[in-house]
């Protein structure tokens, strides 16, 4: 059908908008200018990163993904990291400059544990709807 969207293609949008949104971030929190619309979009990426988080493992669930429960402690872990960089931000602590650290994480998590998800995929047939 044209103009679907598969799964896997809207993880990817999600996965953009995430970058997008730790690049806004590092941005605000380097600059060190408006704290109220630095944290208003901490909260988005926090918010976003959650519903992200979430959409992927039921993916995976449904799919019988055997290393569904490794990705998901790797996502528990990382939301930590961000909602530290809020509370961090909230209380004008140093550590709200962890962006990096989110960064580096994103693009490593992107390129072996969602990629080695998609390859099971891939190699065993299962195909999101």
């Amino acid at each position: 059908m044209a103009g679907t969207t598969s799964a896997f293609e809207a993880v990817e949008v999600h996965h953009r908008v995430q970058a997008s949104l730790v690049d806004l971030v590092e941005e605000l929190v380097r600059k060190g200018g408006d704290r109220a619309l630095a944290e208003e979009t901490i909260t988005r990426l926090v918010d976003f990163t959650a519903a992200h988080f979430q959409t992927e493992e039921r993916l995976m669930r449904q799919l019988g993904y055997p290393q569904a429960g490794a990705h998901g402690d790797e996502h528990a872990r990382l939301l930590e990291v961000v909602r530290a960089i809020r509370a961090a931000h909230a209380s004008q602590e140093p550590g709200a400059g962890r962006t990096g650290e989110l960064r580096s994480w994103l693009a490593d998590h992107i390129s072996t544990m969602d990629a080695a998800f998609v390859e099971w995929c891939t190699a065993s047939g299962a195909r999101p709807v």
